[in-house]
């Protein structure tokens, strides 16, 4: 799996994305995102293209998994977050 990108996060909550930003860049782990911006041009409709991911390399995923596996728990218990 070295090498390749792997998504620890996906949710439609733009909230929990800045959390899960912040708390990846604050440990020095360098993500990408993918569909951020289609809800922007949409009007916050996903639907079309699927959840907002965060994708990290590989190496970092396991690490990565861990540093927002309390967010995840918490967002879990969160109507709002589980949309």
């Amino acid at each position: 799996m070295e090498g390749d990108y792997v998504t620890v996060l996906q949710t439609m909550d733009l909230g929990l994305i800045a959390i899960a930003k912040s708390i990846l860049e604050g440990s020095g782990i360098e993500y990408i995102t993918l569909n951020e911006n289609f809800g922007a041009i949409y009007n916050g409709f996903y639907s079309i293209t699927g959840l907002i991911k965060i994708q990290v390399m590989g190496e970092q995923a396991e690490v990565a998994t861990e540093l927002l596996a309390e967010l995840q728990a918490n967002a879990a218990g969160h109507p709002r977050l589980n949309d």
